[in-house]
This record gives structure tokens, C-alpha cells and sequence, in this order.
């Protein structure tokens, strides 16, 4: 298992908090019915920010975006780091990590160093990591970010095989008798 040394979640906040704006045309670009008139709006709402929302993004229709940004101050690696623990402390975890409490639409990765984003699906990327995450955990590099008084535990999962499980949790079939369901 890797470790990242003391890790300060209020330290990496500021960080994200002064990048506000950076993602802007980014949002534009990805939605493409997002315009100037369109609102982009970060929120200091602590109980927000724990549900893993940072930025609500109003498209011209009026449907609201819900957007997790991730700044990574390294450049990227080729893996996403996915924490499944937020706080292990005393060999139990007592607070999931974001995979499990993450109530956004999109995550937006930013790898500042390398001018990359990653933009992931929320709900695919959990039924990914559901069906995946013992394999994962065991297969590829468990990282641990040492905290004041606790410790966070994430595993790096190659991208190549997120995107691939990413993508076949965007294709579902049901097929049965449905017993006059269409009739």
C-alpha cells in the first residue's frame, strides 16, 4: 500500500476553492446547452460539499447539473483514485469514502499539471465500482493518505478499465414476459 504522507481535507478545499471558475467554459463545452446566460454556481454548503456536490450547472432548459470537481496537483497517471474510505481509524473504516457518498451527476477530475479532465457519469461509475471494487482493491494500488488523527484509504484503478466497466454499465437489457405490460 502507497502512502501519501499527512493529507489535510481542509487544505486540499482551499486548493479547489481557488480554482472556482477554472471549469467554467469546460461545463459550456460539455453540455453545450449551457450558455453565458446559463448559471454555473459553487456552493460553500458544508452538507453539500460532504455529499460530494461542489458546482451546480443550469442548462438553458432549466434542468439543474449537479458536479463534483477533483483537483489533482500531479500530473496524471493513467489510473482514477477512488476513495472507498474516508476515515479508518482504530482498524474499522467509519466513514465511507466518496464513491459511496458522492449525491453529484458528474465527477470532473482536473489534472492541473497535464491541462486533462476526466468527466465520469456518477451512477455508472457506482454501479461500476459495486460490481468491480473487491477486484479492484485487490489488483491495483491501494493508496493511504495519512490524516491528523485517522487515515484514508483509496485504490488506484487504471482508467482503461473504468472506462470499460463504466461503459458497460451504460447498456442494460431486460428482456421478459412482461404480461400485457405494452398491450
Amino acid at each position: 500500500m502507497n502512502d501519501l504522507g499527512v493529507h489535510s481535507f481542509n487544505e486540499c478545499l482551499a486548493l479547489s476553492r481557488s480554482k472556482e471558475g477554472a471549469l467554467d467554459r469546460i461545463y459550456q463545452n460539455y453540455f453545450q446547452n449551457v450558455s453565458r446566460v446559463s448559471r454555473i454556481e459553487r456552493t460553500d454548503d458544508m452538507s453539500l460539499q460532504r455529499k460530494g456536490i461542489d458546482t451546480f450547472v443550469t442548462l438553458n432548459s432549466g434542468e439543474v447539473i449537479r458536479t463534483q470537481e477533483k483537483w489533482r496537483f500531479r500530473p496524471y497517471t493513467n489510473d482514477i483514485l477512488i476513495e472507498y474510505c474516508s476515515v479508518w481509524r482504530n482498524g474499522e473504516c467509519q466513514a465511507p469514502g466518496w464513491i459511496y457518498t458522492c449525491d453529484a451527476d458528474y465527477l470532473f477530475i482536473v489534472y492541473q499539471p497535464s491541462d486533462l479532465v476526466k468527466i465520469y457519469p456518477v451512477v455508472q461509475l457506482k454501479i461500476a465500482w459495486n460490481s468491480n471494487k473487491e477486484q479492484w482493491i485487490r489488483d491495483h494500488r491501494n493508496i493511504i493518505a495519512r490524516n491528523p488523527t485517522y487515515v484514508t484509504k483509496s485504490v488506484a484503478v487504471p482508467t482503461t478499465i473504468l472506462e470499460d466497466e463504466i461503459r458497460k454499465a451504460m447498456r442494460f437489457d431486460y428482456q421478459r414476459k412482461l404480461s400485457g405490460v405494452f398491450a
